[in-house]
């Protein structure tokens, strides 16, 4: 995709995780800012943070392949307005009314759907290592994010924001996806900056329509402090190191670290809003960072499954 020394399997790993422990202080910050700072307006400051920074790296490689960018177009329309727009969007929206609970969750099935949609749109066979690894990860997921008690599970109750957040969860698998086909050889700052340049674009229109009837925030130091932390680390930094990681070992492989998600949140609960470190949070780390184990690990023989 990007020239751009590929990573080995091991380091790949490595970015990957840090890429999801950037990630989930997006969520996190969206419900944090949640009274103060607009949906629309929070997503629209986010992609202009995030085109501010990724111009200064990317723009004079744009100029330089505008041709290439050009002719794939309609793939560049579609990964920016559905795969960071919708995403991001939906992602604010959906946080306004769901609980944390039920957002951990849904995102928390992004690796299932990747990892359905490439056995549908390619014909990939879905193997039992990778099956079992991601049923295990969800398990760890649920464990963590319903603090041990399962039964939660039994008491469930769903709201629109659900709805939104599951249309959020189709447009980054479906991202994802068209990482796959992506033309070798785009600078990676350029590509970075084009799908964002798009995602600002498509965004400006329900921004514009927020400000019209009236919603508006207050730009203190802890609103521009979200939009900085969203717009530069959650969006350029994150899903610059992600794209880099599907690169060298496939989208399949590194959708499964999205599992990290919650597991990271929850450490930067404890961190920062003073929460406790209980055993139920071991056992969901132990079990994601199991699934992941099983799932990634390459077969001693046989063809490789859409993990790879």
């Amino acid at each position: 995709m990007a020239e751009r020394a590929a990573l080995t399997r091991p380091w790949a790993f490595v970015v990957l995780t840090v890429a999801m422990a950037i990630a989930a202080g997006n969520p996190v910050v969206g419900r944090a800012v949640i009274a103060d700072v607009p949906p629309m307006a929070l997503t629209f400051w986010r992609f202009a943070a995030a085109v501010a920074v990724l111009a200064l790296f990317g723009g004079l490689p744009l100029w330089r392949q505008r041709a290439t960018f050009l002719r794939h177009w309609k793939m560049m329309l579609a990964m920016g307005a559905a795969g960071i727009a919708v995403y991001n969007g939906f992602l604010y929206l959906g946080v306004q009314t769901t609980t944390a609970i039920n957002a951990a969750l849904i995102t928390a099935t992004v690796p299932v759907v990747v990892v359905g949609l490439i056995a549908l749109v390619h014909r990939e066979r879905i193997g039992t290592k990778l099956a079992l690894g991601m049923a295990v990860g969800l398990f760890g997921v649920a464990v963590t994010v319903m603090r041990g008690d399962l039964g939660v599970l039994l008491h469930l109750s769903f709201v629109p924001g659900d709805l939104l957040m599951l249309v959020a969860v189709f447009g980054f698998s479906f991202y994802s996806l068209l990482l796959r086909d992506l033309p070798r050889g785009l600078h990676p700052a350029a590509f970075m900056l084009v799908i964002h340049g798009i995602a600002l674009i498509v965004t400006t229109p329900f921004y514009l329509w927020e400000l019209g009837v009236g919603v508006t925030f207050d730009p203190d130091a802890g609103a521009i402090g979200a939009i900085l932390y969203v717009g530069v680390m959650a969006t350029a930094v994150s899903f610059s190191m992600y794209n880099w990681a599907v690169a060298s070992v496939g989208v399949g492989t590194s959708s499964q670290f999205v599992y990290l998600t919650p597991v990271f949140a929850s450490l930067m609960a404890v961190a920062f809003l003073g929460e406790t470190f209980h055993g139920y949070h071991l056992v969901g780390v132990v079990l994601i960072f199991g699934g992941i184990y099983v799932a990634t690990r390459r077969p001693k023989t046989g063809k490789p499954d859409v993990a790879g």
